[in-house]
Parts: C-alpha cells; sequence; structure tokens
C-alpha cells in the first residue's frame, strides 16, 4: 500500500509564502486565538550591577504565542527592593504604559513584564508568522503520532527499516529546499528571527520544524537510519557542545607533539571537518560520527601517554583509527618506497616486504568506521599495496632467471682452419676413429 505523504502541511506553509497566497486574515485571527486563551507580550528585563551602578538590558516584546516566548510563572523568589525601585524607569524608557500589566521575577535577576493586548492590535506580519510557528509546532505532534503508529504496525525490518529512510529523505529533501531560500549568512543565523516577520523568517520557523522531526526519527529510530544520510545542524551543535573540552584537548595535544608538518596536518584533518561544518554542506552520520569517535580515541590516547607523541606513534594511532585518506596512504607508501630505494638487492626488500605485510595484518582497526566511506579501510589499502609490490618484485626475479637461460653463449669459439675438403675431411676422422685415436663417447 503507498504510504502517505507526511508533509503535506509543510508544503502548504511554504507555497502560502513563497506565492503570497495566505489564508484570509480573520481565518489566521481564529486560528490563533484558538490556540491559546491569552494574549499579550512579554518584555524580558535583565538587570546586572557592576562597580556599584545597576545596569539593564531588554529585548524586544515578543507575543506569547512566539517560540521564543518567556515563562511567565509568578515565583516565590526574593526580590530586590533595589532592582523593584527601578521598575517606573524601565517602563518610562521603553514606553509601556503602566495599565494591564503584571510582573514575575525569574532567576539571575530577570524582570518579565507580561501586557495583555487584542489579537487584532498585532502586526499582520507578526500574525502570520505567529500562524505559521503554531501550525507547524502542532502538525509535528500529528506526524510523530503517525510515525509512531505506522512504525509499530510493521512486522519485517525490511519494511521498518524502508520506512525510515523514506521519511529521512523526504524531510532532508524538504530542507534543503528551504536551505537554498533562506540562505543563511552563518549557522546561527538560521535559528534567529527578525523584528520585522518577514517570509525568511517564517521559512525559518519551518525549516526549525522539519529539524525536529528529524531529531526526533534520529532519536526514536536510530538502529533503522539511513548513514550516508545528512545529519541535522542541530545535532552537530549538541554534539560539538558536549565534546568541546576533549576537542580543546586534542588540539592542544597535537600541536605539542613531535610531528612533521605533513602528519600534523593529516592528524588534524578530522577536527577540521567538525570546526569547518557549514548548514549548506552535507556531513552523513557516518561521516560524523567517525569525528566524534577520532576525536574521543585520540583523547583516552593522549591522556594514557603523558610525554609528547613522536611519528611512528602518530602513524599507529592514525592506523588503528582507521583513518583512510588517500593523503594518508601516499605518506605511508612514500616512507616505504624511500626504505626500499635505501636497500641494495630484491631478496632484502621482499623480505622487508614480507615482514611489513606480517606487521600489517596482525594490526587490528580500533575503528569500525572509516574517515572516508567511499574508499577501503586503510589497512586493506596499504596491505594490497605491499602484495603488488612483492608480486612485482618476484616477476621481476622469474623475468631474470628465464632471460638468463635463453641467452645464447657469445664466449669466443676456437677456430682451425684447413685446405682438406670435405670429404678428405669426412674420411681422415674416419680413420681417426677407427685407430681408436678418437673414441666416441657412446660407443
Amino acid at each position: 500500500m503507498k504510504q502517505k505523504y507526511i508533509l503535506g502541511i509543510y508544503d502548504k506553509l511554504i507555497n502560502e509564502i513563497k506565492y503570497n497566497k495566505k489564508n484570509d486574515d480573520s481565518e489566521i485571527i481564529a486560528y490563533l486565538k484558538n490556540c491559546s486563551n491569552e494574549s499579550h507580550y512579554l518584555y524580558k528585563i535583565k538587570f546586572s550591577k557592576k562597580q556599584g551602578k545597576i545596569k539593564y538590558a531588554h529585548q524586544k516584546r515578543i507575543h506569547n504565542l512566539h517560540p521564543n516566548a518567556p515563562d511567565f510563572i509568578k515565583s516565590d523568589c526574593d526580590i530586590n527592593p533595589e532592582l523593584e525601585n527601578l521598575i517606573p524607569a524601565v517602563l518610562k524608557e521603553l514606553n509601556i504604559q503602566e495599565r494591564d500589566l503584571e510582573f514575575c521575577w525569574a532567576e539571575n535577576n530577570i524582570l518579565i513584564i507580561k501586557q495583555i493586548c487584542q489579537m487584532e492590535e498585532v502586526s499582520k506580519e507578526n500574525r502570520f508568522f505567529l500562524y505559521c510557528f503554531q501550525t507547524v509546532f502542532n502538525a509535528n505532534s500529528s506526524i510523530k503520532e503517525s510515525l509512531n503508529d505506522k512504525f509499530f504496525s510493521l512486522k519485517k525490518e525490511e519494511e521498518i527499516e524502508l520506512f525510515i529512510h523514506r521519511k529521512q529523505y523526504a524531510l532532508q529533501n524538504l530542507s534543503n529546499d528551504l536551505i537554498k531560500i533562506i540562505n543563511p549568512n552563518s549557522p546561527q543565523d538560521i535559528y534567529n528571527f527578525s523584528a520585522d516577520y518577514t517570509k525568511i523568517d517564517c521559512l525559518k520557523i519551518i525549516y526549525l520544524y522539519l529539524e525536529k522531526l528529524l531529531i526526533f526519527i534520529e532519536k526514536e529510530y536510530q538502529t533503522y537510519l539511513d548513514i550516508n544520510n545528512k545529519v541535522p545542524f542541530r545535532s552537530i551543535l549538541v554534539k560539538e557542545l558536549e565534546i568541546e573540552t576533549k576537542l580543546n584537548f586534542v588540539k592542544t595535544h597535537l600541536s605539542n607533539s613531535n610531528l612533521n608538518d605533513n602528519l600534523y596536518k593529516l592528524a588534524y584533518q578530522p577536527l577540521l571537518k567538525i570546526a569547518t561544518i557549514k548548514i549548506q554542506e552535507k556531513i552523513t552520520y557516518n561521516e560524523f560520527y567517525y569525528c566524534i569517535d577520532y576525536i574521543n580515541e585520540l583523547h583516552n590516547l593522549f591522556q594514557a601517554n603523558n610525554e609528547a607523541i613522536c611519528e611512528e606513534v602518530m602513524k599507529d594511532w592514525l592506523f588503528e583509527l582507521n583513518f583512510n585518506a588517500l593523503d594518508f596512504f601516499d605518506y605511508e607508501t612514500d616512507l616505504i618506497t624511500k626504505q626500499l630505494e635505501s636497500m641494495d638487492s630484491d631478496i632484502e626488500k621482499t623480505d622487508f616486504l614480507f615482514h611489513l605485510l606480517k606487521n600489517f595484518n596482525q594490526c587490528r582497526n580500533k575503528n569500525f568506521r572509516k574517515f572516508n566511506q567511499k574508499i577501503p579501510p586503510i589497512k586493506e589499502q596499504l596491505i594490497s599495496w605491499i602484495e603488488e609490490e612483492i608480486e612485482y618484485l618476484s616477476k621481476k626475479k622469474n623475468l631474470g632467471m628465464f632471460n638468463s637461460s635463453n641467452t645464447p653463449n657469445t664466449e669466443n669459439k676456437v677456430k682451425i682452419q684447413t685446405s682438406l675438403s670435405v670429404a678428405q675431411l669426412s674420411y681422415f676422422f674416419k680413420l681417426l676413429i677407427k685407430v681408436k685415436i678418437i673414441i666416441h663417447k657412446y660407443c
């Protein structure tokens, strides 16, 4: 049976925004009123005290249906009378009329001001932004429920995997289309909204909730994910924060290690890949989690080794961590080639290569993932190259033996010149044999 398309509401909203096919304003107002019993603005004031002077900073007011609306919860926390005395001055500066106001204090000297307003008083652009947010917010709850229902109705592993992959692709494709339209200046820009509530802001909120769906699938159905699909950028940001301390630790120890420039750049590649991810670029789950595992493993290895790391140790670590970049393969094979060139005989070279082959075969990779998913693991690459070198030397040796056995003997032979005819010479040798001066070998 054909699976139902779950993102119809998103497509409808995107078309409304792109082609100005918005719902009637009265319908939007009615929808928003149905989302909340209250309509009010919220002001967030942050007080701080420096050098004995009290200062405050404020954010532009936002509606209670806005995605970033602060919680308005009256608490029993102690109120600083000095700060409370500043409220009239704050209201005057922000041009807030002292009617229909409520106040609540949050932790860290934050004051939330609540100002009642009618939905009709909210600007048309703001109302449509709130409408987009509330629509995708409510849609996500229905979509998650639908995904769970379908997931538990499937019996075969293959069907479940195919189902999850299709949902991943649908969400990822629509997210990619939105990123192209939004074209954010920086990764953080996608998560910030302007005070003008433009079309781009509306598309950003849609992107944000598509990403939330992707993260939901990532967490709930991790076993069935397509690991070659793109990681949601918010997942990357969260993971980066988790490993920030370890990442800085590894960077510092790499810089302090006794490595040549080429090897240092190689070891730094996975760190650079994490640090320079852009929201428009694609990094798959496989690639991303390889970099995370790489950082964690290097962190553990550096902790276990207090001394500065030499080149041989770093090479071994990169091999164990399955760092299969072609640059590392070239680096390793160049070193082997230089050692071979210093040897005099092919026998010595073959023995050296067989010794290397044994060592590589006996080594193991700690990481089952690969840095580059499109090429073989570094162990396979190096073993294959060494085997080809051994085969070349063997063929070279066999070819040399064949040529020597088939080379005609060019040594100078002794020649005797005589005036006898052939018949006379034949009769002469016959007489020599007859008197047994010349004795035939097989007689």
